[in-house]
């Protein structure tokens, strides 16, 4: 849009306030750089204030320091009552002078006022003392002053210390000699109290030496006048230290198979005498661990306890159950004191085992655009043998990426407007005879500015089999053979200075290039409306020349300086370096910079830190006896310096000197303790090179370093040969492995306990699973360096006088972040590349596509495939029989021996039958004697000359028709003639046809044969193959699969109770389904219980353990004991606390109102009056108070009367005022606060607040009060007659918010909107669950026989986590309801039997007998339900009908017995026949859609006209669910049937590759998720867990909020055949009778 005319306008700008800023505030130490005092100052920066006020304290830094507010102890308390004084704030010393200093400062513009201090000094002829400043100024508010403790000295004391004894090294501060004769008084910081225990001063090297002291303690150090302080806290030594070494078989399982896990633990701690500063290993042999074994939701399924052994061993075997939730699962290994606690983790999916191996590679040589690459996909059996013929697709990503050259740390060498490069081609081809794949890329064109570029090339190889391996490379493409760098010392020039640049060339490999032509150019930066213009200010071409490129030398500056570039105008600038190779490549970097005006900003003095000290060793790795020397190159010379050497603690410690310009080199004897590694810490003090100003001043300055002198261990490590006795051999073969375990001088070594592991490397490539070296585990340096002493320096707070134009430290320029992260190729690009591109194939039968993200890419890529010809595969038929042994046990672990034992020749032989498996097998030997320790691997494959491997599917469903694929392979050089035989039982049905072929396989081929069949019964498959050929080679295998139903299983409940004082009998007719079901599957379930109240006890000692130091916390802790108390001892629950502690925690409570109460009788968050009463705090204690006064009586409690007149006196005077401190202004949530107080009052006796709570009723309605709201009125009402017809109103319209099921129920919030639902948790502390909790307590008091009682109470029950609810109040509110629904409706205590009959089938009874909380369960199979007793037991039944059952059956329920209530449970579950079922909704909707995740291919999964759809083999699959509900939902499944068909694609399967993106993650890059539905921080995935299994994938959320919830799974098509798709359901787990469906469906797969 354009004005119509020019306008001019006039704006008003105020001056900025008035206001004082100090550089520093707090404790600070200035060091008397010149005798003059006038010099030494204490600075602040003045903003447009011209008077200030000054006062100085003297101070004693001894008498004074400890009670001053500076350090951090004083128990003063500031008052802000009366006029503002320094007194109020400065405690100590005593004031010298009080002062108004006048200054001239220009309006707005900051400039810094120097305040003499020398005056206030204790010792002024010394120039040394402590000062105490404390400054106000004109127009300050009460908050405002600045105030600094300033200590002028001449010394320093840096102390260290371990956990027995403390070196305190006192020298001078100006140049670091050291300071004799100095003393130390040590104080305790809580009693101040002198420590006399300490008479040693300070030798001629300026060492004190004493044993520790207490810990939290003052030390000062004092020489004559002068005095320092430091203080220093206790030494981490780290020990004793735990260390072990757990680790399982494999890492990854499936359901039902065997976890073995082999563990050492060794306990490092300190030594004894002589040897205690050295760390020591030992077998804490004896010691009982306490094992628990938890799943992916960390549900524990198995405990054990294990001993460790005489060599601190243990092992331990364990079956993962059939239903165990999959992910990560861990065994957890504690004592019983957790003294000792490790975790070995391992995963739980189902999946397939991979039967080959694949990896891809590329060429080594540097990639430059313009140039090209080779890449490589290798795929080979793990039994042996390449995978010639096989598909191999390829995908090659380009993404923009970052590139640093090694070895110039601080220089950029990227352009800092790098351009966004996303690009791709794909390719398919297949192996060749060795069972490889070659793609050639050409890189073509260059982005502008030019950028590196991360290609990323992966690789899918298909079998002939269907099954599917990914594997990927990745390798970063030049833009040049050359890159520049550029270096500016800082980043802010002044005008007319020469810019500080530094430049460097270098090829890609980091080699320096000298005597290279650059081009040099500056554009200026000027910031237009819209965009950014660049205005070229410098201009030139230079030649570098040789230049220091060694970045470990600091002798020199790195790079090559730039001279004369001088800028005269301020502003933005971008520097900008380019260079080409000889090829004419151009790269370039870039780097932005500001140029600043002649003015200059007025400046703090800095604060001078403690600089890095280089130490350099010799050596990496030492031998014992051998010496190391450690090269010492302080920053600064000459100096002072001391070193000390320590492991556990403390060894030695020595002083030495630094001449001016010089080294110093320290060497330490190795000794054969130190081993493995001890540390070395170095201190040196001295002064920075003079600094220019009024006079020449030298700068105090000092430096640390800490530097590892590591030892070689090889004595402790032992050398470990296993031997198999062959390492090729058949399966189910009976071998052995021979081990020899010997020393570091190569002697044998007996007792050596020896674990070996033979474990099949398919399942370990799944994971990369492996198993750590123990010697690492034991012997690491990192736990042998857990020591850290303490230090402490007084140094900390030193700060020097500052001079205009004086930079006390020099800038160290970090280098970019994205290039530091690594010297070579890293990061990743995104968005759209531009550039130019085409694509051609040299191979004669490759399939080419190819994908860009526009049409200008930067990169060209070009594939060439080498095609082989296919196979021949021909199949006939054979009925001739051969008698063959079948291949069944397909374990993945041939052998775990964990504790075998050497000879004394140091050897050990271990016998093992192999599985069945045909694979390779990792061999795994790990030993341990003492501290010694050794681990070997070698491997063993198994094979065959002929093998056959079948594929089939991991289950059916009934009716599916499949075709099973398996592959034959020869392992000879001879051309065999095979016969292959194929038979099942009678759950499968195949063609007579295909049940016998023969078969010419040429040498070492293989081929793939199709065997077709359909799932005819539901049960377990069994398949076997044999395979003979024509000289004698054969092979067997057999595999079983499940064949399901494919409906789902449904339920249908209803629930009653029959009450107290009752006997009677429920007759419930069951309509017979007859053959509408599956007679096999569900029944009719009965729960009988005498109770809704299951275990409280969590959320009562919930509430109980609460930490929290609040008055809401208290009250609840209080409520919960008066709420609780009786009932939980009804149902004689354990674990609670005594009688007496709980009377004595009420009382507590009720003792301290009084001193929390506040003057106008409210109460605050916290204890104590240190803040102003709260509304809802003070509403919520008055709740309490009414509670406890109800049972004050019959519990003894004592009541102060005058808390509770006080606090109605509140809520007549104070409370409205209040809500508007608390800013509770929104009406519905400030008439719910008043509804609650007017309730309050009214249970305290006040009827105040109940006419003004009946007017807001009246004049808001049931629909402008909150759900909370309305359950207080209820409650208020109750019993007056004047508000009989409101209390009607009120129940009506509840009944109409109320979400109801067949067992639960729960009441709609009135907070619906998101933002007043925000406001109200935190103002009046809101939830869903307390409201209904207040509603249930309402209900129970005016309409104690409402049928929505008992609903609502299992509503609650069931949203319960670990026994408890949300927060404190949540639990409370509804244990108090709770608390009356027991005694309202399940007081008396249970006698009598409830009794079941089917017709006049006895199903049983159950007796209750006082308080339980015991459920009886009773099961009816549905054949019992459909077919009479003379039925046939398997359910069959004839068209005549003969043993059909009556069309209904009636179920009675009887009570025997008057006393308590009988709760009831009446529940069918089933499993309709039909296989197309509609979609059905009874509390969820459920719905599912399939759609080719392939963009290159979205024809590959297409919906056929009848609804069924029709898939590509090998396509992949995204399966799409929504589930839908209304209302809060509880413990909800959302489970996925899939079809038998499909695998699921898992990403925690190594070989599965990335997942496709959803069209979420295209739509928005920041998405991102593990499966499943996408998740960010603002869009929370619904599901707390998820199993992708074998049939089905599973989604659980213990809380499903109402909405729209979406899941997303991928799945791969690899099963030739016709596949019923059973549909999607969603149900509560524990109420299954709400659920919902959506369609099955069929699905068909073709080639």
């Amino acid at each position: 849009q354009h004005l119509a005319q020019e306008a001019v306008f006039e704006f008003n700008v105020l001056a900025a306030k008035a206001k004082l800023y100090p550089f520093q505030q707090g404790f600070l130490t200035l060091y008397p750089t010149s005798d003059d005092p006038a010099l030494l100052t204490y600075s602040v920066v003045s903003v447009n204030v011209k008077k200030i006020r000054v006062v100085l304290f003297q101070a004693d830094l001894e008498r004074d320091y400890i009670d001053s507010s500076f350090s951090g102890r004083s128990r003063h308390q500031i008052s802000h009552d009366g006029p503002k004084t320094p007194e109020k704030y400065i405690k100590v010393g005593k004031v010298v002078k009080d002062y108004w200093l006048e200054v001239d400062v220009p309006l707005d513009q900051p400039t810094e006022v120097k305040i003499p201090i020398a005056e206030a000094l204790e010792f002024p002829d010394e120039l040394i003392g402590n000062v105490i400043v404390w400054i106000d100024w004109e127009g300050s508010s009460e908050y405002e002053h600045i105030s600094s403790w300033i200590q002028v000295t001449k010394i320093a004391a840096t102390a260290t210390g371990d956990t027995d004894q403390t070196f305190v090294w006192v020298h001078n501060l100006k140049d670091g000699k050291p300071v004799q004769n100095a003393s130390i008084t040590t104080y305790a910081y809580a009693t101040k109290k002198k420590n006399s225990e300490i008479a040693q001063v300070s030798d001629e090297e300026g060492l004190i030496h004493y044993n520790k002291i207490a810990a939290d303690s003052i030390s000062f150090v004092r020489k004559g006048n002068d005095c320092v302080f430091f203080s220093i806290y206790d030494a981490y030594d780290g020990l004793p230290q735990n260390l072990a070494l757990i680790f399982n078989d494999r890492g990854l399982y499936k359901p039902k198979e065997t976890v073995s896990i082999k563990g050492w633990v060794r306990r490092l701690s300190k030594g004894i005498g002589a040897s205690r500063p050295f760390p020591q290993l030992s077998s804490p042999k004896g010691l009982v661990l306490d094992a628990k074994v938890n799943d992916g939701r960390y549900i524990e399924f198995h405990s054990t306890k294990v001993t460790l052994s005489e060599n601190g061993s243990f092992s331990l075997q364990f079956d993962l159950p059939d239903n165990v939730n999959l992910g990560n699962g861990f065994v957890t290994f504690a004592t019983a004191d957790h003294s000792f606690s490790f975790t070995n983790q391992f995963k739980i999916q189902e999946f397939r085992t991979p039967e080959f191996n694949s990896s891809v590679s590329a060429s080594v040589d540097p990639k430059i655009t313009e140039s090209s690459t080779i890449v490589t996909a290798s795929a080979k059996y793990y039994a042996g043998g390449a995978l010639d013929g096989a598909q191999a697709n390829w995908n090659i990503n380009a993404e923009g990426s970052y590139f640093s050259p090694s070895g110039y740390p601080g220089f950029t060498f990227s352009s800092s407007n790098q351009p966004s490069i996303n690009s791709s081609a794909s390719l398919s081809g297949r192996t060749d005879a060795d069972g490889e794949h070659k793609a050639k890329i050409n890189f073509f064109g260059q982005s502008t500015p030019p950028r590196p570029v991360t290609v990323t090339a992966t690789c899918n190889i298909i079998d002939l089999n269907n099954q599917q391996i990914s594997s990927s490379t990745s390798f970063v493409v030049h833009p040049s053979r050359l890159y520049v760098g550029v270096h500016l010392d800082s980043t802010f020039v002044i005008e007319g200075q020469q810019l500080p640049l530094s430049v460097v060339v270098s090829d890609v490999e980091g080699k320096p290039q000298f005597n290279s032509k650059i081009e040099l150019e500056i554009f200026q930066l000027i910031q237009k409306r819209k965009s950014v213009q660049r205005k070229s200010v410098y201009q030139k071409e230079i030649i570098v020349p040789e230049f220091h490129a060694d970045a470990d030398d600091d002798s020199k500056p790195l790079g090559h300086r730039i001279e004369g570039i001088v800028l005269e105008t301020g502003g933005s600038f971008e520097l900008i370096a380019k260079i080409r190779d000889e090829k004419s490549l151009l790269n370039q970097a870039s780097k932005t910079f500001w140029v600043s005006g002649v003015v200059s900003t007025p400046r703090g003095p800095p604060q001078v830190h403690t600089q890095n000290l280089e130490l350099i060793l010799d050596k990496t790795l030492y031998e014992v006896d051998q010496t190391a020397k450690i090269f010492v190159q302080p920053p600064f010379t000459p100096c002072q310096g001391v070193w000390s050497l320590y492991s556990a603690s403390f060894i030695e410690r020595h002083s030495f000197t630094i001449a001016e310009n010089s080294t110093h080199v320290i060497e330490v004897p190795i000794l054969k303790e130190y081993s493995p590694v001890v540390r070395i810490s170095v201190d040196v003090v001295g002064s920075q090179p003079p600094l220019k100003g009024p006079q020449e001043l030298v700068i105090p300055a000092s430096a640390h370093g800490v530097a590892s002198i590591e030892i070689s261990a090889v004595r402790n490590k032992l050398k470990v040969i296993s031997v198999p006795e062959s390492t090729k051999v058949q399966p189910g073969a009976e071998t052995s492995v021979s081990i020899t375990v010997r020393d570091f001088e190569d002697k044998p070594v007996a007792d050596s306990e020896v674990t070996l592991i033979v474990v099949d490397e398919a399942v370990l490539s799944l994971t990369g699973h492996s198993i750590g070296d123990p010697f690492d585990t034991f012997l690491s340096r990192m736990s042998f360096q857990s020591f850290n002493p303490s230090r402490a320096d007084s140094r900390g707070s030193l700060f020097v006088l500052s001079w205009d134009q004086i930079a006390l430290e020099r800038e160290e320029v970090a280098s970019d972040g994205l290039r530091s992260r690594s010297r070579s190729a890293g990061g990743r690009g995104g968005g759209r590349g531009g550039g130019r591109g085409g694509f051609s194939s040299l191979g004669k039968s490759a399939t080419k596509k190819r994908k860009s993200s526009s049409s200008n890419e930067s990169m060209m890529m070009m594939m060439d495939d080498c095609d082989d010809e296919d196979d021949g595969d021909r199949c006939c038929d054979d009925d001739e029989k051969t008698e063959i042994a079948i291949r069944s046990n397909f374990n993945p672990l041939a052998v775990f021996s964990p504790d075998a034992k050497t000879d004394a020749e140091g050897k050990v032989t271990i016998n093992f039958k192999m599985p069945d498996n045909l694979t390779s097998y990792r061999v795994w030997t790990i030993t341990a004697k003492g501290n010694l320790f050794g681990r070997h691997e070698t491997s063993i494959s198994a094979q065959l000359p002929l093998m056959i491997r079948p594929s089939a599917p991991r289950f059916l469903n009934f009716a599916d028709k499949a075709f099973i694929s398996v592959v034959l392979q020869s392992q000879t050089e001879k051309e065999l003639q095979v016969k292959v035989g194929f038979r099942t039982n009678s759950n499968l049905q195949t063609q007579q046809n295909h049940r016998g072929f023969l078969v010419n396989l040429p040498p070492l081929k293989r081929t793939s044969l199709l065997f077709p069949v359909e799932a005819v019964e539901v049960g377990t498959a069994r398949c076997q193959w044999a395979a003979s050929s024509s000289i004698g080679f054969s092979d067997a295998a057999e595999v079983k699969f499940p064949i399901w139903t494919p409906c789902t299983s449904e339920a249908f409940a209803t629930y009653g109770e029959i009450d107290d004082g009752e006997t009677k009998a429920i007759i419930q007719p069951v309509l017979n389904p007859k053959d509408k079901v599956f007679a096999q599957f569900g029944g009719l379930e009965v729960n009988l219980s005498s109770t809704t109240l299951s275990s409280l006890t969590d959320c009562f000692l919930y509430l109980w353990e609460c930490s929290f130091d609040m008055v809401e916390s208290a009250a609840s802790r209080a409520l919960s004991i008066v709420a609780l108390q009786d009932v939980l001892k009804s149902f004689n629950v354990k674990k609670l606390p005594s009688n007496q502690r709980m009377f004595e925690m009420v009382q507590n409570f009720l003792d301290n109102l009084s001193k929390w109460q506040y003057p106008n009788g409210g109460f605050g968050y916290y204890p104590g009056r240190n803040s102003q009463s709260r509304s809802y705090v003070s509403t919520f204690v008055g709740f309490t108070l009414s509670r406890v006064i109800a049972k004050a009586e019959a519990n003894g409690y004592s009541v102060p009367k005058d808390v509770v007149s006080k606090l109605l006196g509140y809520f007549a005077n104070s409370y409205e005022n209040d809500l508007n401190l608390d800013h509770i202004t929104t009406p519905i949530i400030r008439d719910q606060c008043l509804i609650f107080a007017a309730y309050v009052q009214n249970e305290l006796g006040s009827s105040a607040g109940v006419e003004k709570a009946a007017r807001i009723y009246r004049e808001r309605k049931n629909e402008g009060l909150s759900m909370e709201s309305l359950g207080w009125l209820l409650q208020t009402f109750h019993g007056k007659d004047a508000y009989k017809e409101d209390s009607a109103s009120i129940v009506r319209f509840l009944a109409n918010r109320v979400n109801e099921t067949a067992e639960t129920a729960n009441f709609i919030t009135s907070f619906s909107d998101a933002k007043l639902a925000s406001s109200a948790q935190i103002l009046v502390l809101h939830s869903d669950r307390k409201t209904d909790g207040i509603l249930l307590d309402a209900l129970l008091v005016t309409d104690p026989k409402n049928p929505l009682i008992t609903k609502i109470v299992k509503g609650l029950l069931a949203h319960k986590k670990k026994g408890k609810w949300h927060n404190s109040q949540e639990n409370i509110f509804i244990l108090l309801a709770l608390d009356r629904f027991f005694r309202v409706l399940e007081s008396t205590p249970p006698d009598f039997s409830g009794k079941l009959w089917l017709d006049d089938l006895y199903l049983g009874d159950h007796s209750f007998k006082g308080f339980s909380t015991d459920v009886a369960k009773f099961f009816v199979p549905m054949q019992h339900v459909v077919y009479s007793s003379s039925s046939s037991s398997d359910g069959s039944s004839s068209s005549s009908g003969e043993g059909q059952a009556p069309d209904v059956r009636n179920l009675v329920v009887f009570k025997d017995g008057n006393a308590g209530r009988l709760y009831y449970r009446l529940g069918l579950t089933y499993a309709p026949r039909d296989l197309k079922l509609k979609a059905m909704s009874n509390g969820f909707v459920v719905e599912r859609t399939f759609k080719s995740a392939d963009p290159k291919d979205p024809d590959a999964v297409q919906r056929q006209p009848d609804g069924s759809w029709k898939i590509k083999k090998n396509a992949t699959v995204s399966v799409k669910l929504t589930l839908s509900n209304s209302s809060r939902r509880y413990h909800a499944a959302l489970i996925d049937k899939i079809a038998g068909g499909f695998e699921v694609m898992n990403p925690a399967l190594s070989i599965t590759g990335p997942l496709p993106k959803s069209e979420e993650d295209q739509q928005d890059p920041f998405r991102g998720g593990f499966v499943g539905f996408r998740c960010c921080i603002w869009n929370p995935r619904w599901y707390e867990h998820q199993n992708l299994r074998d049939e089905r994938v599973e989604a659980f959320a213990s809380y499903l909020y109402e909405g729209v919830h979406k899941y997303e799974y991928f799945c791969r098509a690899t099963t030739l055949g016709q596949f019923h798709v059973p549909p999607a359901t969603a149900e509560e787990v524990y109420s299954p009778e709400v659920f919902g469906r959506s369609e099955s469906t069929f699905i068909e797969i073709v080639n």
